[in-house]
């Protein structure tokens, strides 16, 4: 249990525990679960706590559990980095085959606008958001429309675009849909936890669930799907709802690089214990999206069942 004081604090201080009261609508039991549990309006409906028992409940490894077991078993400056798209790059420069820029001055200005005039298309992102939030590509043809598009961008992450390949575009070639792999390393072993797709919907440009994306598991020792594909409302699709392509059955191409090259990034960040990955299939293989924190509630929803006890276990708790 989370220490009640604590949570309190968050609930008076914190605008996002507010909204999250406020969604509760008066309701007596979330307003417990986030009041003592930490447990946020969407996990509370995602993992159908209104029907589980207090037991039940206490197996979900909720994003207030993992941040908690995180502050223990993660370093700070480590954490820091993750939570930076940016500082992520930077530190794993090495694994990464396109050009990220952090926009900041007229100089780097200057160079993004000649990618942009050869490639055609650039992403511009925050490099502190999670969820796809603010994700933006962008399009122009000619020097005078790119330093229009970017005169409000000072500050925020600027990408060439990844090219996925059509095995995974077939879900839905708009977005580049991902894998979430989640590593943890124990001295100089690291271990694939869980691993699931992300895949957008027609004429989105991101795959991420919260902006309308579906997700499936991945089996982390074949590369095979094994569940059907599942909205954020917990909706379960056996087919993607525009492009018909199915989910489960589906193996993951070259899935023994995608395994090699988060191990190579885990054992990259001295520190860190756990830490999430988002990866795309290139035609030149895999390419490092993000890192993140990783959320479990793609997991858990699409298998059912709370991974609390086997997330800390890998944490050696």
């Amino acid at each position: 249990m989370l220490s009640p004081y604590l949570l309190l604090y968050k609930t008076l201080l914190s605008r996002r525990y507010r909204q999250y009261l406020q969604r509760a609508g008066g309701d007596r039991d979330k307003c417990h679960e986030t009041l003592l549990y930490g447990t946020f309006y969407e996990e509370y409906e995602a993992y159908g706590f209104a029907s589980k028992s207090e037991d039940e409940r206490r197996t979900y490894l909720t994003d207030a559990v993992r941040d908690k077991i995180c502050r223990r078993v993660n370093s700070r400056n480590g954490s820091r980095i993750v939570a930076n798209k940016f500082l992520t790059y930077t530190s794993l420069l090495q694994f990464y085959h396109r050009r990220v820029w952090l926009l900041r001055g007229e100089e780097v200005l200057d160079e993004i606008v000649r990618v942009g005039m050869t490639d055609g298309r650039l992403v511009a992102k925050p490099a502190d958001n999670c969820g796809g939030r603010g994700v933006q590509l962008m399009a122009a043809s000619s020097e005078e429309e790119w330093r229009r598009l970017l005169a409000d961008k000072q500050g925020m992450m600027i990408e060439e675009c990844i090219r996925q390949v059509p095995e995974l575009a077939r879900w839905n070639p708009s977005s580049v849909n991902t894998i979430r792999m989640n590593t943890f390393r124990r001295n100089d072993t690291v271990e694939v936890f869980t691993a699931f797709i992300r895949t957008g919907r027609k004429g989105s440009f991101v795959d991420n669930g919260l902006q309308g994306g579906l997700f499936a598991s991945i089996d982390t020792a074949t590369g095979v799907i094994f569940t059907d594909g599942y909205d954020e409302k917990c909706i379960a699709h056996a087919v993607h709802p525009d492009s018909g392509v199915p989910y489960k059955g589906t193996v993951i191409p070259r899935w023994d690089e995608a395994v090699a090259l988060a191990k190579a990034m885990a054992l990259a960040m001295p520190g860190m214990t756990y830490i999430g990955w988002d990866l795309a299939l290139t035609p030149d293989g895999w390419e490092p999206v993000e890192a993140n924190r990783g959320e479990f509630i793609a997991q858990q929803i699409t298998q059912g069942r709370g991974l609390r006890k086997e997330f800390e276990q890998a944490c050696g708790l």
